[in-house]
């Protein structure tokens, strides 16, 4: 890689623990680590997939940042380590120009997506799971494409259209192929490659979406 890769503060992680809370950091060394590695061509991890990204950064720096979260958050009862987020203030007056000034006071400005890591995760784990973490969150922002699968510009700014993406399955398929599949994905595949418990048709009968298509 292009340098050893960022590790989050241990005080933080300390203090989190002993005022037994969850604490989050702006993480200005992982964004420039992660801009070195994977939006650079050239870089030890770099990934066409996401040179979007990396036009949007070139023009505004200000489009992205990361965050470090001392430990894991429970969302549906599953252990969030990652998350990629559009950054937006739904509330108005002094809520919203407080949201604001802890954004431009972390990082200097508002970002318009905001990747949060699990420190604590990734205090121990291997280069490739951390990798993989990484890699994940940055295909949360996906770029607009044509007939062709093109990237689609803007007329306006010249720039990708680009928006909040959703999985392709339990997993994103560009990670699975650079990092290897989770015990999630290897136990859908192996689902897949049986005969399904249900025909076709009778799914479809079951589905609003098949019914009304």
């Amino acid at each position: 890689m292009d340098q050893i890769r960022p590790f989050p503060p241990t005080d933080f992680i300390d203090q989190a623990e002993e005022e037994e809370s969850i604490r989050l950091v702006p993480a200005v060394d992982l964004k420039e680590w992660v801009v070195n590695n994977f939006l650079t061509l050239g870089g030890a991890l770099h990934n066409p997939d996401h040179d979007h990204i990396a036009e949007l950064l070139h023009d505004d720096e200000t489009v992205l940042a990361f965050a470090w979260a001392s430990s894991a958050m429970i969302a549906k009862k599953r252990m969030v380590l990652g998350q990629c987020e559009k950054v937006m203030f739904t509330q108005g007056g002094w809520k919203k120009a407080r949201q604001e000034q802890q954004m431009r006071d972390w990082f200097g400005f508002v970002p318009v997506y905001l990747i949060t890591i699990d420190a604590s995760f990734c205090e121990q784990a291997s280069d490739r799971d951390f990798c993989a973490l990484i890699e994940h969150e940055l295909y949360h922002i996906g770029v607009e494409r044509d007939e062709d699968g093109e990237p689609i510009y803007s007329d306006h700014t010249g720039l990708p259209k680009h928006y909040l993406a959703g999985h392709d399955v339990e997993e994103f398929i560009g990670v699975v192929k650079r990092w290897g599949a989770s015990e999630s994905v290897k136990r859908l595949v192996e689902v897949a490659q049986n005969p399904p418990f249900v025909p076709d048709l009778d799914v479809a009968k079951c589905c609003g979406n098949c019914v009304i298509n």
